[in-house]
């Protein structure tokens, strides 16, 4: 025992002894080549813009922020991650006619941090109709380019002539729709002013609403699989202490049935809970992460379609 004890005194006292080599420090650098990180998403509802987000990876050379001018309202300086690229060429192509797209920004952040911006259409002609084929150009100044394609998936259509004139909280509805045999579709319900204070917060404002509580109970979601006509809504239990009932005042019942092509629902539905190996476009690092309709880069190139109705909410 006492020989134990000795030689772990004396692997300590050797350990504190050493004496560390002097460091040297120098730039750390990657061979890593970057590629374009795409999320575009042609829409057919007229109410939601179809866009082009465009990102690229970055070694860690290039992992730090630029200084960019801002004349739009005066003179001011901000700074922009270089992950954003905010100078390429994008165009969306089906059949012989071009859309060119145009990088604006979309959020603003406090302090001197800009948010992200996507490229958008400025025109009035671009009206994408099911069946479809669009293609997709993205190139930059440096010589990066990347190219995507998607069909156009068909127009959800609700049967609003069977929904009720009010909904009052506790009511059933019987939702049904169009069936469509080859395409998903997501069903989001929710109520409006709810819907309309989140919008508002995220970019930047400060919008009050009754008491600025969010109702419980009636925001839900129904993924909704081929072949599917019907779904039962009814708002969920909640908690007394979650219940805002006062906050429904004026407020309208929001549902929302969205169709999807083949591409938007292998991103965002069939693998989007695959950790690493799903690549955040909203992040912008890119990385390993998947590519569908996208070619050269990785990402998305999708399209989804948009149905809509709003029933006063009766509390």
């Amino acid at each position: 025992m006492k020989i134990i004890k000795l030689n772990i005194i004396t692997l300590i006292f050797f350990s504190c002894s050493i004496i560390p080599p002097e460091l040297e420090w120098g730039d750390v650098k990657s061979d890593h080549e970057s590629v374009l990180n795409i999320l575009g998403i042609l829409s057919t509802d007229s109410l939601v813009s179809s866009f082009v987000k465009v990102h690229k990876s970055l070694n860690v050379q290039d992992n730090t922020d630029s200084l960019v001018l801002d004349t739009t309202n005066g003179i001011d300086f901000y700074r922009i991650s270089k992950f954003v690229v905010v100078d390429a060429e994008v165009i969306v192509r089906q059949g012989s006619d071009e859309y060119h797209f145009e990088y604006s920004e979309i959020e603003m952040e406090a302090g001197d941090t800009v948010g992200l911006g996507a490229y958008f259409y400025n025109g009035d002609d671009l009206n994408p109709l099911p069946g479809e084929v669009y293609s997709l150009s993205v190139i930059t100044p440096s010589g990066m380019n990347a190219s995507g394609e998607v069909t156009i998936p068909p127009k959800p259509r609700l049967h609003k002539e069977g929904f009720p004139d009010t909904f009052k909280v506790n009511d059933i509805i019987d939702i049904k729709w169009d069936v469509l045999s080859e395409h998903n579709q997501l069903l989001n319900i929710d109520n409006f002013l709810n819907l309309f204070w989140f919008l508002y917060n995220d970019y930047g404002f400060n919008y009050n609403y009754g008491n600025n509580s969010v109702p419980c109970g009636l925001q839900q979601q129904q993924f909704i699989y081929p072949g599917d006509t019907t779904w039962t809504f009814k708002k969920e239990w909640c908690a007394d202490n979650e219940s805002s009932q006062s906050s429904w005042d004026e407020d309208l019942l929001l549902i929302n049935l969205m169709s999807m092509d083949q591409n938007y629902y292998d991103f965002f539905i069939k693998y989007s809970q695959q950790g690493s190996e799903f690549s955040n476009l909203y992040i912008g690092s890119g990385g390993t992460g998947r590519n569908f309709g996208i070619k050269g880069g990785i990402g998305i190139f999708g399209s989804v379609g948009i149905d809509r109705h709003f029933i006063p909410i009766l509390p």
